[in-house]
């Protein structure tokens, strides 16, 4: 009776030994069939790529306009991520009332990364904006700028000359700008906290 006592524990420990789940030994792919499970955006069409951008979200008269992030299939660099988002919402995008700050004619000169800071070289295309829409377009690159690996700053020249440029709350820097100089611009997928219970 003993003996079989022993082989069933022992039968059963290598059961449950071979069915635990081991971490892997380096980096792996997910399957593509296993990718964009959760999408970041709350409604619309499924996300696509693994690269994130920012656009204006549907306009709100009683609100600031905020920023969405949708996904990009472009390659991780920040040539291609930065002229993905100057060539704007795609068609299901603009259907979903997501528009761009950016003006048409915008056009990256360079972007190069020193230590955590990328400098965004772009030609002069923001003249004829207000200032409220000068700020959403800066932070639409911010935002999508620093979403790239290693960069937590961007710092925006004109034809190769640093400028000043404004931030979240109106006033004016010539220092690189993170997402913190942007506070309540970008809209959260995470919903409301519950109320707290009264008594």
């Amino acid at each position: 009776m003993r003996r079989w006592v022993i082989l069933l524990a022992t039968f059963l420990m290598s059961t449950i030994a071979a069915c635990s789940i081991e971490p892997d030994a380096s980096p792996r792919d997910v399957p593509q069939e296993q990718r964009n499970i959760f999408s970041e955006r709350e409604t619309g069409g499924e996300a696509a790529g693994s690269n994130t951008i920012y656009l204006l979200g549907e306009r709100d008269i009683d609100e600031t306009q905020r920023l969405r992030s949708v996904s990009r299939d472009v390659p991780t660099t920040p040539t291609a991520v930065l002229n993905s988002l100057f060539a704007g919402p795609n068609a299901e995008e603009r259907d979903e009332q997501l528009d761009t700050a950016l003006p048409a004619d915008l056009e990256l000169l360079s972007a190069r990364t020193v230590g955590l800071v990328l400098t965004v070289d772009l030609v002069d295309a923001f003249g004829e904006m207000t200032s409220d829409g000068l700020g959403l377009a800066v932070a639409q690159i911010v935002s999508t700028a620093t979403r790239l690996a290693g960069v937590q700053a961007v710092q925006l020249w004109i034809d190769g000359e640093p400028r000043v440029w404004p931030l979240g709350n109106g006033e004016l820097t010539d220092r690189p700008l993170t997402v913190y100089d942007y506070p309540g611009l970008i809209d959260s997928t995470q919903p409301a906290y519950p109320a707290i219970p009264s008594r």
